[in-house]
């Protein structure tokens, strides 16, 4: 992430398995300059993968990822 030419994109996707079990990702992605080509490359990342338990409120999902980015 240090080698990022610019901002830093955060994603997060919440689904559930087929066992009805929510799941959240956090990932990010990045401009990097390639060493020695100077070609530019998109980068990504998985900053966290984590079950959900219990509600699925605002305020319970925005603990949730607040938790996971500490």
């Amino acid at each position: 992430l240090q080698a990022a030419c610019g901002c830093i994109s955060h994603t997060a996707d919440i689904w559930s398995d087929h066992n009805r079990h929510p799941f959240l990702a956090m990932t990010v992605h990045w401009i990097a300059e390639e060493a020695g080509t100077g070609s530019l490359r998109l980068r990504s990342a998985l900053l966290a993968f984590h079950q959900i338990c219990g509600s699925h409120t605002g305020k319970s999902l925005a603990k949730t990822i607040l938790y996971l980015l500490d």
